[in-house]
Formats: C-alpha cells, sequence, structure tokens
C-alpha cells in the first residue's frame, strides 16, 4: 500500500509541476529566511500525528474521510491571511482535498476586521463582548461573543470565495438561549432551540454559498448570545477553521469559561495554537506569568483532545512600540518549546524560520512586514502561509515515503 500511495504522489507532484507550474515545495525565496529550519520539532515525541498524516494519507488516495484542521490565536489568525493560504495550500494539494469553510465568526457584526472570504449580516441591534476589556468571561471558543434582546433576528451569511467543491449544505449555530428560540430554516421550516448552552444544525436542501436565517424570540428582556457560526459541507475533504482575536493572549483563552464546552462541539485532527506575541509586547513582560497561561490554556486543551495531534507556533520577531526589537521572543519561543514537551506537542518555531532578532526589518524592507512591525503585509502572510504548508508536507512525505527533501 506504501509502494501505490508513493508512485501516486510522485505521480501528481510531477503532473501538478508539468501542468501548472506549482511544484508544491515552490516557495519564494530571501536572503534571510531559515528555509532548512523550516520543520515542525518535537513531532516524534508527540501525540496524535500518526493518525493525523494517516488521515491526510487516505485523502490523497482518494477515500471518502473528512479532515479538520482547528487553528486558535491572535490577530494574525483573525484576519485569515495567513490561516486562508493554508487552508488553499491544503485544500488544493490533492483532487478531493477541497472541503467546507468551516467555523467562522461574525467580525464584521463587532466591528472588527472580518476576514475577506465571508460576511455575516444583520440589522439587527447586537452587543459586543470582548473578554479583552470586560469582565465577562462566558465567551466562547475565542474570548468574543454577540448578545442581542431583539425579539426576530435575521443573518445573512454569504461565503465570498472562488474556491470549487467548498459550498456549504449545512450550517451550525453556538448559542445561547435564556428564553424560547425559534428557528425559521431557509426551507421554511421552524426549529425550537433548547434553552442554554447548545448548537442547532440545518440541513439544506443544496449546496449553496448564501443563506438566510430568522430567529423568533418570545422574550427580550434577557439578551440571546452567538458564540460561533459552522459552514459545513457533506463531501470528503479538509476543513481548516481558523479563529483568532486581536490583542488576544494565552490568559484570555485560560479565563475563557466556556472554552472546552465549545471545544467538544469540534472533531479536529490536529489543534495550532499560535499566541505568545501580545503576552510579551513589553520592555518587561511577565514570562513566568506567560508560562503559567500558557501551559494551562494547553493542559485544557489536553483534557478535551488527549489523543489529538497539537501543533504550537512561536510568535514572530516584531518591535515593541516601533521603538525596538523585542528581546524577548526567543525567550518566549523556548518557553513553548518547553509547554510543548510537557504536554506532548509539535512546534512550528517562526521567529527562527524568519530570521531571528530583528529580522522584521528585512520582512518590512522586502514589502512582507506591515508599518507596525509586528504584524506582516498580505504578501508576508501568503509566505508564511506557504511556509507552515511546506513545513507539514516535509512530515508527510518523511512519515509515508522516506525520500530526502532537498
Amino acid at each position: 500500500m506504501r509502494d501505490l500511495l508513493f508512485l501516486f504522489v510522485i505521480f501528481f507532484l510531477t503532473l501538478t509541476a508539468s501542468l501548472a507550474q506549482d511544484y508544491p515545495y515552490d516557495i519564494d525565496q530571501y536572503p534571510f529566511i531559515h528555509y532548512k529550519k523550516n520543520q515542525l520539532e518535537q513531532i516524534e515525541n508527540a501525540i496524535g500525528f500518526a493518525a493525523f498524516f494517516s488521515k491526510w494519507e487516505d485523502i490523497v488516495v482518494g477515500k471518502n474521510t473528512k479532515l479538520e484542521i482547528l487553528h486558535l490565536g491572535d490577530s494574525h489568525i483573525q484576519a485569515d491571511f495567513f490561516t486562508g493560504r493554508v487552508r488553499q495550500r491544503v485544500q488544493s494539494f490533492s483532487a478531493g482535498a477541497e472541503g467546507a469553510r468551516g467555523i467562522v465568526f461574525p467580525y464584521n457584526l463587532a466591528e472588527t476586521n472580518n476576514p475577506g472570504n465571508y460576511i455575516i449580516e444583520s440589522e439587527n441591534n447586537w452587543q459586543v463582548v470582548n473578554a479583552l476589556k470586560t469582565s465577562d468571561s462566558k465567551t466562547g471558543i475565542i474570548p468574543l461573543k454577540l448578545t442581542t434582546t431583539d425579539s426576530l433576528i435575521t443573518l445573512r451569511v454569504k461565503q465570498k470565495d472562488d474556491a470549487i467543491n467548498t459550498e456549504f449544505n449545512e450550517i451550525e449555530f453556538w448559542y445561547h438561549a435564556s428564553d424560547t428560540v425559534n428557528l425559521l430554516t431557509p426551507g421554511k421550516r421552524w426549529v425550537h432551540l433548547k434553552k442554554g448552552y447548545g448548537r442547532v444544525a440545518l440541513t439544506l436542501t443544496t449546496f449553496t454559498k448564501n443563506v438566510e436565517i430568522t430567529l423568533n424570540r418570545r422574550g427580550d428582556s434577557v439578551p440571546f448570545e452567538l458564540f460561533a457560526v459552522w459552514l459545513k459541507n457533506s463531501l470528503p475533504g479538509i476543513t481548516y477553521h481558523a479563529l483568532g482575536l486581536n490583542g488576544a493572549r494565552a490568559k484570555d483563552f485560560v479565563m475563557c469559561d466556556n472554552l472546552s464546552r465549545f471545544l467538544r462541539f469540534v472533531t479536529p485532527d490536529v489543534i495550532v495554537m499560535s499566541l505568545g506575541t501580545n503576552d510579551i509586547y513589553s520592555d518587561n513582560p511577565d514570562l513566568p506569568a506567560f508560562r503559567e497561561y500558557y501551559s494551562r490554556l494547553i493542559a485544557d486543551i489536553r483534557k478535551v483532545f488527549p489523543e489529538k495531534a497539537i501543533i504550537l507556533t512561536t510568535p514572530g520577531d516584531h518591535f515593541v512600540r516601533r521603538a525596538a526589537a523585542n528581546m524577548h521572543v526567543e525567550k518566549a519561543g523556548q518557553i513553548i518549546k518547553e509547554i510543548a514537551r510537557e504536554h506532548q506537542c509539535a512546534v512550528w518555531d517562526f521567529y527562527e524560520i524568519m530570521g531571528g532578532y530583528e529580522s522584521v526589518l528585512q520582512w518590512r524592507r522586502y514589502g512582507l512586514g506591515a508599518r507596525d512591525l509586528v504584524h506582516l503585509s498580505t504578501k508576508g502572510y501568503r509566505l508564511q502561509g506557504d511556509l507552515f504548508f511546506n513545513a507539514l508536507l516535509k512530515y508527510f512525505e518523511k512519515q509515508y515515503f522516506p525520500v530526502k527533501n532537498e
């Protein structure tokens, strides 16, 4: 079977290179990037990766299966430039790998930057609960939720991409309701929502990228709470969920009372965590507190997913208030690697890969970094996504058809 898989993938890579001129390992070259360091570290002692890569193998050979990746983090993830590129690469790597858009949040209704590949519209009066700014800890899978006391709620979900086979024929809402709520499906059927924290999944009659949902509430004294929307389809393939929050720290995720509750709604094969920048964005960050909260966060995730693969990414090089390079990034990366060893996770060391101390200046010089010297440009996030995809692909090939990658 492995020999057959090897021949199949070699044929696929050759065909891709000859027809599309897009060999999977092709990547933009810059003198300051450490391409040889672009690998998953500590993966040999990590949990869950054999199962993850085995399922990826099944998709490559055309088996009718699904694979899910859940990526959580801060502003680098909220914008979905980095994760959107990884999603594009994994879903276009082989025929049949295309998957649905996955779990999304209506950031635009929360009056913050929304990824460009979908939008959720509503004329209702929504209140934003951002746990970074309030004492409300009853948020969801990220430290953010929306609430409304309106009796009649309308949501229009629009997927705004040109990707093929990514339409959804099922949509799921994660919510909390204290009073009677009924949902009107696109097929004009009323569905009663259970009180409390829950989710409601609607199967549509066709594949689509646009749908309108109406909710009717009998009471208006207690707010209806919305935590996430999941765009699904019944086809095999890879779904890459990506959810982040501007300014989020490890502590903010730990303090989410409902994090574990909503994590149990997902069935990921690998979880990727990208945090740390905001935890150390200071001339004198509290590194012991960062270690404590990040370790607690991964321990909480391990309780929900004891056998799943987890990848921790290190924060990239950046300046503090554009004044000086943050000399604590390397130490934060070391802390993350120690936490990964404790909880049997793999690590993707983006700090070292991007070039280390003050390398963000080179990224900025070549049009890869943003003016704030913290974030990347769209081009830079695209490159980061290519690097992360290549790191996954390198280990995939090493594991299943061990040929030397040059």
